[in-house]
């Protein structure tokens, strides 16, 4: 077997270092940033991507510009994975089909293909499908792709691509909990080593919303959430309140909620290490709060069995509370928002 792995992010490079070893006997390759620390022991090839682990744009003009950039990169991984077209078993392990280069190589790489998914962050746990994108926005994307050679497919059911037959299964936390849990399998995870819990407060901010809403609904929302808490009863002056923000969209005036809020003690923690990591190995705090984050599901599925009761996560959905139901499952406290 030759196993193609699209690693677009830190925590999916240790999925794919994960499953990867457990078949030496196959061929691996990762697709994966130069920005990311990758076990290079593990894999029989590595193909860099030249741009930008993470899309921070603020405006069409440089979202634009970033689909450009990506289309001409991906030309590229493809060019360099041409010995592989003809091969007999191919498999494809990747995250979601809005994915330029992941929906190229399911649909159009070569005909002996067939895909795995592996975790999105919530994806994998609610309906979400093309309907949910952007009709223009995907028109733009699969235009800009073809001019690189890149052909994109208008995807049917859910955007992880599980629906199809040619997808074998979906690697996830939860098994029982996702969508086609009869696709469903157990996510190889990391175990994590966590003894002890700050008193401290960390949200985990969802900055694309204000690519989606605006900034000023984002920054709004944002400050009704950290009133939340520090109305809380679990919550001291004397704590400190972390913000760290999504590794995509646009950078927030961190300067100007600070003031806002000049009374306490607020830290913005703006670091290329996942949530996760930077939860694990220094945070550690027992009062966690976000919007709809899949971060602090992550968290959760992740903290040793010991500590994962001690943990207090609030939502407060963004938008349609689509991912509610999990929450709920999950026993997660969820405050109602207005939008």
């Amino acid at each position: 077997m030759n196993n193609i792995f699209i690693a677009l992010s830190t925590h999916h490079v240790k999925y794919c270092e994960k499953i990867a070893q457990q078949q030496k006997k196959a061929t691996n390759i990762l697709i994966t940033s130069r920005d990311f620390e990758v076990d290079k022991t593990i894999f029989d090839r590595l193909i860099y991507l030249k741009s930008k682990a993470y899309n921070q744009s603020d405006s069409t003009v440089s979202k634009i510009k970033t689909i450009i950039k990506k289309a001409s990169v991906y030309k590229d991984v493809v060019a360099q994975l041409r010995d592989l077209r003809n091969k007999a078993q191919l498999r494809v392990y990747f995250s979601s089909l809005e994915d330029m280069l992941s929906n190229h190589m399911l649909f159009y790489f070569s005909r002996n293909i067939e895909g795995v998914v592996i975790e999105d962050g919530v994806l994998n746990y609610y309906m979400h499908t093309l309907e949910e994108v952007s009709q223009f926005n995907f028109l733009v994307k699969r235009l800009i792709a073809l001019a690189y050679g890149i052909k994109i497919k208008p995807y049917i059911g859910h955007t992880s691509g599980i629906d199809y037959d040619k997808v074998k299964y979906q690697l996830v936390r939860q098994p029982n909990f996702a969508i086609k849990p009869e696709k469903s399998r157990q996510l190889p995870q990391e175990k994590r080593k966590l003894t002890e819990l700050s008193n401290n407060n960390l949200i985990v901010g969802q900055e694309p919303y204000g690519n989606m809403f605006g900034s000023d609904v984002y920054i709004s929302k944002l400050k009704k959430l950290l009133t939340q808490v520090i109305g809380s009863d679990n919550y001291s002056a004397t704590h400190k309140i972390y913000y760290k923000p999504h590794r995509h969209g646009p950078r927030l005036d961190f300067e100007a909620l600070k003031r806002d809020f000049k009374n306490h003690n607020l830290i913005y923690v703006d670091d290329e290490t996942s949530m996760e990591d930077l939860y694990f190995d220094e945070l550690k705090c027992r009062n966690i709060y976000t919007f709809d984050s899949s971060a602090v599901f992550s968290i959760y599925s992740e903290a040793p069995l010991q500590l994962k009761e001690q943990i207090n996560i609030t939502v407060m959905p963004f938008y349609k509370s689509v991912l509610n139901p999990l929450f709920k499952k999950l026993n997660f406290t969820i405050i109602e928002n207005d939008l």
